[in-house]
């Protein structure tokens, strides 16, 4: 039986529309996995805004050995 996982980690997406922007939006992405938290990052593309949220969850949901 395995131990349940004491790892936690928080995401916060802070999404803007720009409408004189040929992207439309703006992304500032927050995040810490165990307590740790990164640098703030900001995105204005939809790729860059899921893969940093890819990234994280793959990092929260790594397993040890």
């Amino acid at each position: 039986m395995e131990t349940p996982s004491t790892r936690s980690g928080v995401l916060i997406l802070r999404v803007w529309v720009e409408g004189d922007r040929s992207d439309g939006f703006r992304a500032r992405i927050i995040q810490t996995v165990d307590g740790e938290q990164k640098p703030p990052a900001a995105a204005s593309k939809t790729v860059d805004v899921l893969l940093a949220v890819r990234t994280w969850l793959d990092e929260l949901l790594e397993r040890d050995g």
